[in-house]
């Protein structure tokens, strides 16, 4: 076949869908995850982000010669792909990278930054190799599928898809923050702000496609190195350290504190992705590189910066540095804008699985399709509003989340591919390293996470935790 294929209409000209559909199935349907009965069901892949929808033309289908459209999905540079990990990678953490820092002493956290870099480099080559192999899998549910068996497939699209409607949930905790920050002085409940943050987000959920949002990614990178710059000015200028030590956490503190190092460079889990809409798929070393040098680099910037000015006494969050004036107000701007773009990366992946596996007719060309992809992004969003506005304790219960899954994609997903696809020895040993690394992650942060909402649930009620606070 000559290329990877993809949608805004997963679906062209007839003799392309057979020829894909003959084409795919030399890879043994059975364990990629194919459901094939009888001719009129054709075949489907269960994918993420560009999925191929493979179908006959017969009578009662939802696709027909005259609105099929298969569009080439290869079109991004290794550059605009690099600034897509970029997006994506980079978040609100950045801004907790000095109280870390301060956590575990500065030569300590030197080391596990630096130690970080190569390990989750190591981890997104090893999906590159995956691809490379197998360059029509699109998802790591779907690498499973073929590489293990349908069962651990489907495990795979349950942690992925799992993991990525907590991260948007929590997206719209974080973005509501962002919007009342940014208005302040109107003092807004967090529900409002999230629901305004939902508002702003509607005209970006239609990107149905990672290569649309490569400026986007650029844009959202700047906003974020804006914040970081105006954050730090405030904190040599005028510190604004903790009146305590934050080396007195204990072990839970210090582990929260290391992982935090650790999944700073956390985007594998949508690596698959961003291959299959690469122009040449075999530059993704090049983009991945680039974006982890420049992380890293940002990483080690703000951490040392941070500690310079308040050292073991350096905030947790950077952004408690900034007092109640135009600084706030346009740290939350710059926010906003970066959320907005961040979780349109993620709901784009979630969203287009659950429209090829519910509603395939939403990824077709024209103002129908279109309509529907609209009706399935905003129930999706609004259903992250309301479950991380009403349920207690919510960002704990990320964490736990994040503990238990994010490990698995970063890490031990990852490292189960190498082993079971690759041939050379030392990679083998180093892939099942990095799983046993996985492991001891995923364990540690699942009991400390736990242990934090038990101690919670045990405390007295605080009613600001159900999300309905009436000022920042």
């Amino acid at each position: 076949m000559a290329g990877r294929w993809s949608a805004p209409a997963e679906i062209g000209r007839l003799e392309s869908v057979v020829a894909v559909r003959q084409a795919r199935a030399s890879l043994d349907g059975d364990r990629l995850g194919f459901r094939s009965s009888q001719a009129s069901l054709g075949l489907r892949l269960r994918a993420g982000v560009t999925s191929v929808i493979l179908t006959d033309d017969l009578p009662g289908r939802a696709f027909s010669e005259d609105n099929l459209e298969i569009k080439p999905s290869n079109v991004q540079t290794w550059t605009a792909t690099s600034a897509l990990i970029i997006a994506e990678v980079v978040g609100t953490g950045v801004l907790a990278l000095g109280g870390q820092m301060a956590t575990v002493g500065l030569v300590f956290g030197l080391i596990v930054l630096f130690a970080c870099y190569p390990l989750n480099l190591f981890t997104a080559l090893l999906l590159w190799q995956v691809h490379e192999r197998l360059p029509h899998v699109v998802t790591l549910g779907d690498a499973l599928a073929v590489l293990v068996g349908p069962r651990t497939g489907m495990y795979g699209y349950f942690v992925l898809y799992t993991y990525i409607f907590m991260t948007m949930a929590n997206y719209m905790i974080v973005l509501g923050d962002a919007v009342q920050s940014c208005l302040y002085v109107f003092s807004i409940p967090r529900l409002t702000a999230c629901l305004i943050g939902a508002l702003l987000l509607r005209p970006l959920n239609q990107f149905r496609t990672l290569s649309g949002l490569s400026v986007l990614s650029v844009v959202s990178f700047a906003t974020v190195l804006g914040t970081l710059m105006l954050c730090l000015w405030t904190l040599l200028t005028a510190p604004v350290c903790l009146h305590g030590s934050a080396n007195d956490g204990g072990y839970m503190q210090y582990s929260s504190a290391i992982s935090g190092f650790v999944f700073a460079f956390a985007g594998q889990h949508i690596m698959l992705e961003m291959q299959v809409e690469m122009r040449t798929s075999s530059e993704f070393p090049k983009a991945v590189c680039l974006a982890f040098s420049v992380l890293f680099a940002v990483y080690t910037m703000v951490s040392l910066l941070a500690f310079r000015a308040c050292a073991e006494n350096t905030p947790g969050n950077l952004l408690l540095v900034l007092p109640a004036d135009w600084r706030k107000s346009t740290s939350g701007a710059l926010m906003v804008v970066h959320l907005l773009v961040t979780y349109t990366i993620s709901q784009q992946v979630l969203n287009r699985a659950i429209c090829l596996y519910l509603m395939p007719s939403a990824l077709g060309a024209g103002a129908n399709a279109r309509v529907k992809w609209l009706g399935c992004t905003t129930i999706c969003m609004l259903a992250c509003c309301l479950v991380a506005n009403l349920v207690p304790l919510f960002q704990d219960l990320v964490n736990l989340t994040g503990a238990l899954l994010s490990t698995q994609c970063v890490f031990i997903l990852p490292g189960v591919l190498s082993v079971v696809s690759n041939e050379k020895r030392w990679l083998r040993i180093c892939s099942a390293g990095i799983i046993i690394i996985g492991f001891y992650l995923a364990v540690s942060g699942t009991i400390c996470s736990s242990m934090v909402i038990v101690q919670k649930l045990q405390a007295p009620v605080d009613t600001e935790g159900l999300g309905f606070r009436g000022s920042p």
